[in-house]
């Protein structure tokens, strides 16, 4: 029955905890899965805008460069990684990163705007794209500004009438041409200059995930360098690859000839949109790469939802287990009902049967045997009436409410209760101790007096009852318990019954404890009486002694 309680429980729990795991990973499944296909399409937009851009009419490389990374900066940043590269004719490389656009708006309508950049670092403090107040004291050529200083102007948020000043300091360019250099005001003078300023990552995991960006691009471009290609075929117009090993120049061709559009991998883990383009020539290859991840994305924008859920788990297990101490204690009482009803039955069997045999047989039994008869007649009674006392006696252990504490001196109690089982003591031939930490120490506890004395009376009687030759009494202290410990010699209990001692009616040697009447209720009533002095207890048997304890709460 209780193995098949515990193996009902496990079964129980299993389902539930494999019911949460699959509802919530079916969910985790289905959120990501859709997450990757809308932020695959935001990816997919940006390059369609980026195409569109340079296929206008800035015929400066550069300029279309720098439209690609404005792109982005307007209408990316949403918990997506950006890289962009793209690598001209003299082999100089221009790579995506946080800029300052300096834009010159000729009075004249029919003339063209005309524009320079310089890239900020994280020194770079601003919050609004567009700058209104600037001075530049730097040199330009005609796409970039660099070696000089950039002073913008701020209103102060306490005080609108100050202006607050910040300071930027521009350093070189290796792409610059140093020798076509001219000073930023002998460009387009003072006037008419806007900036504004465009940031490749609003936020620490932005900038994070464009740096795995970076380094996926590197690992792709790798794999192509390196022979590592990729299957292609067509999808409404774009060009997409699956790994596979293939020719370098083979793979070089398509690329360099506008074949390959788009490198994708679509998954849970991270996906990424990488996209290539060449801009004026084979040798202008535009790289833009675009990755996230699904899973991580689905975690973050629903654990509101997952934390209610695991509260949800966690209050179902326990209720679980809550049903399962229950039961478990439910199973516990009938196990113990069952052996109450079995060991009274067995207790008062023997003497009911006998005081039968007697009463049936009174009428022929001789007159100068019936006072033998009368008085076994009065102990197979005295017997029964000790069977029932002993219920009765648990009966009243059942709460708090029938425990009086006051300050007991154990020790003298213990001396008393000696004392008048020396009879029996002498009779067995034993070596009875009385043994304490301090000489004439008193041992003064908080304790019924007359249920102490019962629990103690049972442990010493107990010990004297299976002891081959000797038995000690011990009483030890600290400053807050008093431990009371009794040690007899003798066969020891297993390790099985010592978990059932403290069980009514349990005997560990039926034949042995019936020879010396005992009821199997001395120690379960202990148990009572200890549990209600909320004391420590417990049996120690091993190496031909067995010892029982508790501990009280000392009277400082």
């Amino acid at each position: 029955m209780k193995k098949d309680y515990i193996r009902l429980t496990a079964i129980i729990t299993s389902l539930i905890l494999l019911t949460f795991v699959l509802l919530e990973g079916i969910f985790t499944y289905v959120t990501a899965t859709k997450i990757m296909n809308e932020k695959m399409a935001l990816a997919k937009n940006h390059t369609l805008m980026a195409s569109m851009a340079r296929s206008g009419d800035i015929d400066n490389i550069i300029g279309k460069v720098y439209h690609d990374f404005k792109l982005h900066s307007w209408y990316g940043n949403d918990e997506i990684g950006f890289y962009g590269m793209i690598k001209l004719d003299d082999g100089k490389v221009v790579e995506s990163g946080d800029f300052v656009e300096v834009m010159y708006v000729p009075e004249d309508d029919s003339k063209q705007n005309d524009y320079r950049y310089f890239h900020v670092s994280s020194d770079f403090k601003r919050e609004n794209a567009f700058i209104s107040y600037f001075d530049i004291d730097a040199m330009c050529d005609d796409n970039f500004i660099f070696n000089g200083k950039f002073s913008y102007h701020e209103q102060d948020p306490k005080n609108f009438s100050k202006y607050n000043t910040f300071e930027y300091t521009i350093g070189d360019n290796e792409l610059a041409s140093i020798e076509n250099a001219v000073p930023v005001s002998e460009w387009k003078g003072d006037n008419n200059l806007y900036a504004e300023y465009y940031t490749m990552a609003k936020t620490k995991y932005e900038a994070k995930l464009n740096k795995q960006a970076k380094k996926q691009l590197a690992e792709v471009r790798s794999k192509i360098d390196k022979g590592y290609v990729f299957k292609i075929y067509q999808n409404d117009g774009t060009f997409y690859y699956q790994s596979e090993a293939a020719e370098a120049s083979s793979m070089q061709e398509k690329i360099e000839s506008g074949q390959v559009v788009s490198f994708v991998q679509y998954k849970l883990g991270t996906s990424y949109y990488i996209t290539h383009s060449c801009i004026n020539s084979s040798t202008d290859n535009a790289f833009l790469c675009y990755v996230f991840h699904p899973l991580g994305l689905a975690f973050r924008s629903h654990i509101f939802l997952y934390i209610m859920s695991l509260i949800a788990f966690i209050i179902i297990e326990a209720f679980v287990v809550a049903m399962k101490k229950m039961y478990g204690n439910r199973m516990s009482y009938e196990l113990m009902r069952q052996d109450l009803t079995r060991g009274i039955a067995h207790d008062l069997k023997t003497p009911l049967a006998v005081t039968k045999a007697y009463t049936e047989n009174w009428e022929y039994i001789d007159e100068e045997d019936r006072h033998e008869y009368a008085e076994k007649l009065n102990a197979e009674v005295d017997n029964m009436v000790s069977v029932i006392n002993n219920m009765l006696n648990m009966s009243k252990l059942d709460s708090e409410k029938d425990i009086k504490l006051e300050e007991v001196e154990l020790y003298s109690m213990t001396s008393e209760i000696y004392e008048r089982m020396k009879p029996i003591i002498n009779e067995h031939g034993l070596n009875v101790k009385l043994v304490t930490d301090v000489l004439g120490g008193k041992y003064v506890a908080y304790a019924d007096p007359k249920m102490i004395k019962i629990a103690i009376g049972n442990f010493i009687t107990n010990a004297v009852k299976y002891a081959e030759s000797r038995v000690a009494i011990k009483f030890l202290c600290n400053e807050k318990k008093i431990t009371f410990m009794v040690t007899n010699d003798g066969q020891c209990i297993s390790k099985k019954d010592i978990k059932r001692i403290w069980e009514p009616f349990y005997k560990v040697d039926k034949a042995r404890t019936d020879r010396m009447g005992s009821s199997g209720m001395g120690l379960a009533i202990n148990s009572s009486i200890l549990r209600l002095h909320k004391a420590k207890y417990k049996c120690i048997s091993s190496n031909n002694e067995t010892s029982f304890w508790f501990e009280l709460k000392k009277v400082k």
